[in-house]
């Protein structure tokens, strides 16, 4: 990793998790291990069909059954329960209608868990099977069986039925251009969907009171959103509903939409019978009513001179969203904006389709577009390199951005780019020279013959960019508090939340580096929407980027508060006083210690608690014609992936991994080699393994017994190294990494899997099965075994 700043006195340091200790010895506290007086538990009942019309439902059964004390159904909540967004296109259950397996169609509290599922397998229920689509291509024909309620108003496609969302980017014409290029690539990728598999399932706790208010606890990232959507479906005022967020047992993007919902499904059942509710998921009810990242078909066309200067591109994306849109069409737009990777062109245009199918729903999940659209182009990339006859490093730095340069979408990238850096770092430390040479392409693997194999090797690399925050898809700020209290001890709130990133560290120490005291003084209380600022969600990698300058801003106002009755204390001007750990020194040079100051600046009637706000610097992008700014800096790096294959069974072991990563300042040096290994593992398993398929909307991995995800002994050495560049607006010049650490591994495979066996693996993951026989073997989806994993039985 990157060496630590000597001027500063925690950020870089090495540092505790402020969680670690309490998650490692069993001690905090998930909604799941919650109990209150009087709490009940709840059920629903999911559908088992992927398009139907709910012809009748009938909850008095259920209700007629030991320990039950309520059933709520659509119709218990305002407007059915219809919410979503940036769509509003759902229900908290269904109505009318159910749109995928897995729709929740009711919801019983009962005294006992049991009872609960009971009662909801008591429930009368007639669907009318309607036809459904499960192939995006197919949902666009003319005749497709319509999906939302109303046709698109997009354009040339509107009247489309199930389109979602259309998004571009025009900067020049690349027509004109690859007509004229020595070398032209026209290839389509595809990708299958991902499950998080976090290992905290989803739960929500609601809490009635007496005067009508309510509180939930729940696990979702973006505790004021939840409100939000509450706020919506249940009629009550702000001010009447309460969300903390409890311990995160992991989220990777996939606890917010499926966590809004049984939120919302717990607090009408608790609003209705005056008692506590607690509803948690199963492993099997959360992999199948959970949303997924987007399967996806990327078409590139790319050109370039006989020389290997790049030129222009133009690629088509078709997106799956599944049953409903989440936030798919966000999703799809930032795998837009870096479909023609970290590469100077003369001009790009993307033209990407959001479509809606009756598979399962898909939302946002690490990378957020930008793994999938990073994995097509540095396989492209990859293969164009082999047609110029040029070192695949030395082609991507032959045509990698750098200062002064424009993106693919046409904006001038001003700030300090470390790709270069990254790729030299990663081509050393891997030994890339010599095992390039020492690997040569192989013929291509013969397939189905087995015996002719044997083991081989390969190593490929791709580098990748990443957009940082929110950029414009949407309002991009955040807000903290900073408070001494009696005590002496330091109190921190922060409107951005943890979900295991390691946010609350970070926190702590850029506070700790304002104020100058000790980070074991600091706590942070957990999110809660009566207690920290509103920062808009937990997302996009910039709880560090645009939390950490709030809480810096808010850190440093307390200081100078501090500052100014250090002064007065020793009756001198504040530029005077210097700090010296916790004691501040003035002219006399006769120290004084951080609570006699505090004491003094009580004694004035300071108040000594700050709040502050940062938000993103202003930039336009424009989706009506596809140009403009869609971030205001972006990260980069590079990766190189070693790999053993036995050409024989198709098994595929992941030697080494080196990594690189532009993150400007690194604050916490042990998460950001968490977040990078982590990355990297989750990575190698959307590479070889994890493969969540749907068969006519039906699934066939419902547990981890059967969906694969990589264990320690799957992981292979990995060396990381950050590349601190110089970024004036981060806080202490620190970027994002916790996303983007991750879009390399799958394509570094890819290409190493290439040079070992001579074949191109268009398509992830790279499974046994497609090294040894060329495809994948067929896995149906069972309705038999959809209905055991929905409480069904067999």
């Amino acid at each position: 990793m990157s060496e630590p700043n000597p001027n500063l006195t925690y950020v870089g340091k090495p540092a505790r998790n402020v969680d670690g200790i309490d998650k490692a010895m069993g001690r905090a506290r998930y909604v799941a291990d919650m109990r209150v007086p009087g709490m009940l538990h709840a059920a629903a009942l999911y559908s088992t069909q992927p398009h139907a019309r709910i012809v009748a439902l009938d909850v008095g059964p259920a209700l007629a059954m030991p320990g039950v004390a309520a059933a709520v159904t659509a119709g218990d909540f305002v407007d059915q329960g219809r919410w979503g967004w940036p769509i509003k296109d759902t229900h908290m259950l269904a109505f009318e209608r159910v749109r995928c397996v897995g729709d929740a169609i009711a919801a019983v509290a009962a005294e006992t868990r049991e009872q609960a599922r009971q009662a909801v397998r008591a429930i009368k229920l007639e669907l009318e099977a309607l036809p459904g689509v499960f192939d995006p291509a197919e949902a666009l024909e003319p005749g497709a069986p319509p999906i939302p309620e109303k046709p698109s108003e997009h354009g040339a496609h509107a009247g489309k039925w199930n389109l979602a969302e259309t998004l571009i980017v025009r900067n020049g014409d690349p027509d004109l251009i690859l007509d004229e290029c020595d070398i032209v690539l026209d290839e389509t990728y595809t990708f299958g969907h991902q499950e998080h598999a976090y290992l905290e399932t989803e739960a929500a706790l609601a809490i009635p009171h007496a005067d009508g208010s309510l509180t939930v606890y729940n696990n979702c990232q973006s505790p004021f959103i939840a409100r939000g959507h509450l706020v919506t479906v249940l009629g009550l005022p702000e001010d009447k509903i309460q969300v903390i967020q409890a311990a995160v047992g992991g989220g990777f993007g996939g606890k917010d939409d499926a966590v809004y919902k049984i939120s919302g499904q717990a607090a009408a059942l608790a609003l209705k019978t005056g008692r506590p509710v607690l509803l948690t998921l199963t492993r099997e009810e959360s992999i199948v009513t959970s949303y997924k990242r987007q399967a996806s078909a990327i078409r590139l066309r790319i050109g370039m001179d006989a020389d290997g200067r790049l030129r222009a591109a133009r690629a088509n994306l078709l997106v799956d969203s599944g049953a409903y849109a989440s936030v798919t069409p966000l999703v799809g737009w930032r795998a837009s904006m870096h479909a023609a990777g970290a590469y100077r062109y003369e001009a790009v245009h993307v033209d990407t389709d959001v479509v809606y199918t009756n598979n399962g729903y898909s939302g946002a999940f690490r990378g957020f577009g930008n793994i999938q659209a990073g994995a097509a182009i540095e396989q492209a990339i990859d293969e164009l390199a082999e047609r110029a006859g040029i070192d695949p490093i030395d082609f991507r730095l032959k045509n990698a951005l750098r200062p002064g340069d424009r993106a693919m979408t046409g904006n001038v990238i001003a700030h300090e780019i470390g790709l270069s850096a990254c790729l030299e770092w990663v081509r050393a430390a891997s030994d890339w020279d010599r095992k390039r040479a020492e690997y040569l392409p192989s013929p291509p693997s013969p397939l189905s013959h087995k015996g002719r194999g044997g083991i081989r090797r390969g190593i490929g690399a791709a580098c990748y960019f990443h957009g940082s925050s929110l950029g414009a898809e949407g309002a991009d700020y955040a807000g903290c508090t900073v408070t001494i209290e009696n005590d002496y001890g330091v109190t921190l709130t922060a409107g951005l939340t943890d979900i295991g990133q390691g946010s609350r560290t970070v926190y702590t120490l850029i506070a700790a580096e304002a104020l100058g005291v000790r980070p074991a003084r600091i706590k942070v209380l957990r999110p809660d929407t009566e207690t920290m600022i509103e920062s808009g969600p937990t997302s996009a990698s910039r709880a560090t980027l645009v939390g950490g300058n709030a809480m810096r801003a808010a850190g440093l106002k307390l200081d100078r508060l501090l500052r100014w009755a250090a002064a007065d204390l020793f009756h001198c001007a504040p530029a005077q006083v210097i700090r010296d750990g916790e004691h501040y020194v003035g002219p006399a040079e006769e120290p004084a210690r951080f609570e006699a100051v505090v004491d003094h600046a009580r004694a004035l009637g300071l108040t000594l608690s700050a709040s502050a706000k940062w938000g993103v610097p202003g930039f336009k992008w424009d989706f009506e014609t596809g140009a403009g700014q869609p971030y205001f800096c972006y990260v980069f790096g590079a990766q190189v992936a070693e790999v053993e294959v036995n050409i024989d069974t198709g098994e595929t072991r992941v030697l080494g991994v080196w990594a690189a990563h532009d993150g400007g300042t690194i604050i916490f040096p042990q998460g950001a080699a968490g977040q990078m290994f982590g990355g990297i593992a989750q990575g190698i398993g959307y590479a070889l393994m994890e493969d969540i398929r749907f068969d006519r909307g039906y699934l066939h991995d419902v547990n981890f017994d059967n969906y694969l995800i990589p264990t320690a002994a799957d992981l292979p050495d990995i060396q990381g190294h950050y590349v601190e560049t110089n970024f004036p607006h981060g806080p202490h010049g620190a970027k994002n990494l916790a996303e983007p650490v991750m879009i390399g591994a799958a394509p570094a495979i890819a290409n190493a899997l290439y040079q070992a066996t001579g074949r191109r693996y268009r398509h992830i993951p790279v499974t046994l099965e497609r090294v040894r026989l060329g495809y994948d073997l067929t896995r149906p989806g069972s309705e038999r075994t959809c209905r055991a994993a929905l409480g069904f039985g067999e």
